[in-house]
């Protein structure tokens, strides 16, 4: 009888022992098995990870970003003649130091160095008056004074547009005076800032106040009125069959500026439908609408606007 001859095992591990580079062969085989397997997990959760990997997007309300204009009392300036205000006098110079010793010293120190005591505050430090070099604008006359005019953005220094001309020059050659060497202005560039700002002819600048304050002072006046007309709101609230007043409650964003707005001001706002949808749809969040009041159906503005004009025919 013929003898089989033995069957060799598929791995044959005493064989691996000896070479073990073909164990290799085998770990491809179950790599690739890993690499499937993973593949196959990460596309059925790729809408998870997606989600996960990109953070969600917040829109601020831009109004927080305003910054409201600041208090001004309305004052005249007279007319400065650039050739003779760019010259250095002794009079000059001592008017520009008490100027700087009032405005300037807290931040720039007493003697110009850049120490004042809230110098270690800042960032960027403030200037060092008693150097020449690192100027932002340059230190010529007609460079220092655009410097006053408008401040530097990204530093504390702010501008001192309101400082009347003649101090502004007496500041500037003060501080001009504490260093040695001093950049001299051409006369094309004394032209350009007499060009630029026209000093020569004067100014009047009318008074402002903040807006913020000046819309408080509108509401504090007209306070009375709203609360009459808030009363008669109020009466309505309970009539769930009138139109217009859902129609008011669903698009109103502030009661008390529509009101004010649309009722107490003697326009033509409300002469007739039209025109009213006209003047509403062109600024609705400043009138105290809300954004969506352009989308009402035709129904609605007649309703509303019937609603504000029997109201406007009531506060008599």
């Amino acid at each position: 009888m013929e003898k089989k001859p033995d069957l060799k095992p598929e791995i044959d591990f005493k064989d691996l022992i000896k070479k073990p580079e073909k164990l290799f062969g085998y770990s491809y085989v179950l790599f690739a098995l890993i690499l499937t397997v993973l593949g196959i997990s990460y596309m059925e959760n790729l809408t998870a990870i997606g989600k996960n990997s990109i953070s969600p997007s917040v829109v601020t309300d831009s109004s927080s970003f305003v910054q409201d204009i600041p208090f001004q009392s309305a004052r005249s300036l007279p007319p400065v003649d650039v050739a003779k205000a760019s010259v250095a006098t002794v009079e000059l110079v001592n008017k520009g130091k008490e100027v700087f010793g009032t405005l300037c010293a807290s931040c720039h120190g007493d003697n110009g160095e850049g120490d004042g005591p809230t110098a270690v505050t800042l960032n960027p430090k403030p200037r060092n008056f008693h150097q020449l070099t690192g100027w932002k604008n340059g230190s010529k006359v007609s460079q220092i004074y655009k410097t006053l005019q408008d401040g530097i953005p990204g530093s504390a220094m702010a501008s001192f547009s309101y400082l009347p001309p003649h101090d502004r020059f007496a500041l500037i050659h003060f501080v001009r005076s504490l260093a040695a060497g001093q950049p001299l202005d051409s006369q094309a560039e004394l032209q350009g800032l007499e060009t630029t700002y026209q000093l020569s002819e004067g100014t009047n600048t009318p008074g402002q106040i903040p807006v913020k304050k000046a819309a408080q002072i509108v509401e504090g006046e007209t306070a009375p009125e709203v609360a009459k007309i808030a009363e008669l709101i109020r009466s309505l609230e309970g009539q769930t069959n009138s139109a217009g007043l859902q129609v008011f409650e669903r698009v109103a964003r502030n009661k008390q500026r529509i009101l004010a707005g649309m009722l107490f001001n003697s326009n033509s706002s409300l002469q007739n439908v039209d025109q009213f949808i006209k003047i509403v749809s062109a600024e609705p969040l400043q009138l105290g609408f809300k954004a969506e009041v352009v989308q009402l159906s035709s129904s609605d503005w007649t309703s509303l606007y019937q609603f504000l004009n029997g109201l406007k025919a009531r506060r008599g």
